[in-house]
This record gives C-alpha cells, structure tokens and sequence, in this order.
C-alpha cells in the first residue's frame, strides 16, 4: 500500500463520508520523505546531523545547526510539483536551541546548495556550540502521494470541519520522515506555506523537518521557505525559516 491507499483506509475506518474523502484526495501532492529506513533497499541519499561537508569559502561556525544534507542526483526530484536541482547537494541549516518568541519566518536558519564537484571539507563547530549536534545516521529517500491534513489551509473550511474529527490521530501518527521534501507544510501553530501561493511575495515550502530541541524537552517542527521565483533559478540564498514549538 502507498501513503494515498493507507489515508484511504485510516478515512474509511473511521467514518469519513466519501464525498469528502474524494474531494481531500484531489488535492494530493507528491512529497519526498528522507528517513533511516534500515531494511530498505532505497539508495542513501543524505545524512542526517554530523558535521556538515562545505566549501572552504562558505563561513559557519555551528550555528544555525547542521539539520541534514541532501544528495539530489539521488533522489527523483523530477518528480516533485517543485522543481529541485538534480545534482550536488542541499544542506539544511537551523536553530536547535531554546525556541524564542519571535512568529512566522525568521533567519535562524539556512539552506546552502554545493554544486557537483565542489571541493569541501568536514566542519567542525566550535566548542560553544557542540553539544547542538546531532547524532549523524544515513537518510534513505520515499516518494509518495501525501493528502494535506485537516488543518491546512489548503483544505476549505467545509472539509475540515467534515474530516477533522475523524482523522486528527491519523496525523498525529504519522508524521513526517527526518526531513521531507515538497508536499505540504505542517501546521501546528499556523500554516507557513499555504498551497498553492496566491500572493505574487508569498513563500513556499521547500522542506521540513521535526526534531527535538537540546537542553529542552519540547520538540519543533522547522519548515524552510522559498519565493518560487528563486526556487525556479534554483537560488537557495533568500530561503527562510519558520520555526513552531509541539506545546
């Protein structure tokens, strides 16, 4: 079964109408999911925490954290309804630490795009910011049809009213990979990428990622948003992070 015949069955076994379930499929999206996937024989494409490999020339320190990396060429980014270079790598940069107060999209992050064959080396933070690495482990990607939750934006206030109380520990059981790619955004808090955009400045999801925060008991959900403007140049440098706490 795929992720659409799985939401199917969840739906179905809990009573939701299927005039309402169509309309929800309707609105599916391909997503990429990176997780550990140990028994699977998908191709390692990334890693997740270490220490990030970068060019000599690109300045960090160990702050933003390094979150995840990328290998494009192997994954079926073509796939996605994003277009995604396909080749080099994606790293993927954020806070890990205490959650402030600050809403919506913040500079706490970054994404850092290093083309094929660029010459790099392994980081190392300082020794301030250390203990904000994550144990590193290899990422295996899945591609997927993935419906919006109930809560999205996306879904009219109709739907949700109809599917929300069926399906809300359906999402809750299953959330998303270590990091994912395209898809919708989470929403905890608020949406930080409404699908599809329809204000000409609006950002959209690039990817996301939930992790636990060090020194914290709390766990956030990071999503990194680009205007499709540089997404289509494949320019990583505007990107922006917003950052939601699970309460």
């Amino acid at each position: 079964m795929n992720a659409l015949d799985d939401y199917r069955a969840a739906a179905r076994g809990r009573g939701v109408p299927e005039q309402v379930l169509d309309r929800v499929l309707r609105l599916a999206r391909p997503r990429l999911e990176l997780r550990p996937m140990d028994n699977s024989d998908a191709l390692v494409a990334g890693q997740y925490g270490g220490h990030p490999q970068l060019p000599p020339d690109v300045e960090w320190s160990g702050f933003p954290a390094f979150i995840a990396s990328v290998d494009c060429a192997a994954l079926p980014v073509g796939r996605l309804d994003i277009p995604l270079r396909e080749d080099g790598q994606l790293l993927f940069f954020a806070n890990n630490g205490e959650p402030n107060d600050v809403p919506g999209p913040r500079k706490e992050g970054r994404v850092v795009y290093v083309p094929a064959g660029t010459a790099t080396a392994e980081r190392v933070p300082s020794e301030e910011e250390g203990p904000y690495v994550f144990e590193p482990y290899p990422l295996r990607g899945r591609l997927d049809w993935f419906a919006p939750a109930a809560i999205n934006s996306t879904v009219d206030h109709e739907i949700a009213r109809l599917i929300a109380p069926y399906l809300a520990d359906y999402f809750d059981e299953t959330m998303y990979g270590e990091l994912t790619l395209g898809g919708y955004s989470s929403v905890i808090h608020h949406d930080p990428a409404p699908w599809p955009a329809t204000d000409q400045e609006s950002l959209i999801l690039l990817a996301h990622a939930d992790y636990e925060l060090v020194n914290n008991p709390l766990t956030c959900a990071t999503s990194w948003l680009i205007h499709p403007r540089d997404l289509t140049e494949k320019n990583f440098e505007n990107v922006r992070t917003d950052f939601q706490v699970y309460m």
